[in-house]
């Protein structure tokens, strides 16, 4: 008979440092429970999650958004029997252990950095429809905006999908609206519009104030600096390997939810608002 010893993590997104930072974190915390990992990302590999759970080595599955919201794959994960611990949930509490940060409080508090800086036109661009997520941190920069009397201005948002790409075409229209400081809600995003205002000769952050979301390696990387959230991904993936572990050992063991914390960090891409 086959040995289950094996956890499935799952992915569907399309960022390789987001994907890079949690598998290498969940494999450590798995090898030191002498527990093997295996991983796919659907939206490389575009194969279907009854595939990929049809293995009969499967100890227990940990699911990264937005499978960690896909009510289809969450039923079937339990019709396998199999423990699973979701990376960032926001729907159905307890269907299995959860670990996350705020995303709701972590986009508000980027936003009142701004705000703090006398920015009063922030623009923001949204991640996927399909990451609940993205909801969530569009969530926050509303909120924060209308705690400070600042009205939503459509012209403002844009639609992006986490890539590079999609900040370099969202740029167009949030340059066109005049923003003195952009949001954008990841840190690829960021990079894309850094990209587009280089081309078009919009200084950063001279003209235009940016921070991201997730402090992945392109915030470190591209120039300037950004200002963004870090989003503690290491942590949160030895803490999803640790917990799911523990349910493989301990069956019984009752689910848990996980918070870890997040930080602003603050870089060379934001400056004061000027005046006027």
């Amino acid at each position: 008979m086959t040995q289950a010893n094996t956890l499935l993590l799952l992915f569907d997104n399309p960022g390789k440092d987001y994907v890079a930072r949690i598998h290498s974190a969940v494999t450590r915390q798995a090898n030191a429970a002498s527990l093997r990992v295996a991983s796919d990302n659907v939206y490389e590999s575009r194969r279907r999650a009854e595939e990929l759970l049809d293995d009969a080595r499967l100890a227990g599955v940990i699911l990264t958004p937005p499978f960690s919201d896909d009510r289809h794959v969450l039923t079937l994960i339990e019709r396998r029997g199999l423990p699973v611990v979701r990376i960032a949930p926001l729907l159905d509490p307890n269907r299995g252990s959860a670990v996350g940060m705020d995303e709701y409080d972590a986009s508000r508090a980027i936003t009142d950095h701004l705000v703090a800086r006398g920015h009063r036109r922030i623009g923001f661009v949204r991640g996927p429809k399909a990451h609940l997520v993205s909801m969530r941190r569009y969530n926050g920069y509303t909120n924060a905006l209308g705690a400070k009397g600042i009205a939503i201005d459509p012209s403002l948002i844009a639609q992006g999908d986490f890539t590079r790409e999609s900040g370099r075409a969202a740029a167009a229209t949030l340059f066109a609206a005049r923003p003195s400081a952009i949001f954008a809600s990841n840190d690829e995003m960021a990079a894309g519009i850094v990209d587009a205002a280089r081309a078009a000769g919009v200084a950063i952050p001279g003209q235009i104030s940016l921070v991201g979301y997730d402090d992945n390696a392109v915030a470190r990387s591209i120039s300037p600096r950004l200002t963004t959230v870090r989003q503690p991904l290491e942590a949160m993936g030895e803490a999803a390997a640790r917990l799911l572990a523990d349910h493989v050992r301990n069956p019984r063991k009752p689910c848990e939810s996980v918070t870890i914390p997040y930080e602003i960090v603050e870089r060379e891409s934001v400056r004061a608002a000027l005046a006027g």
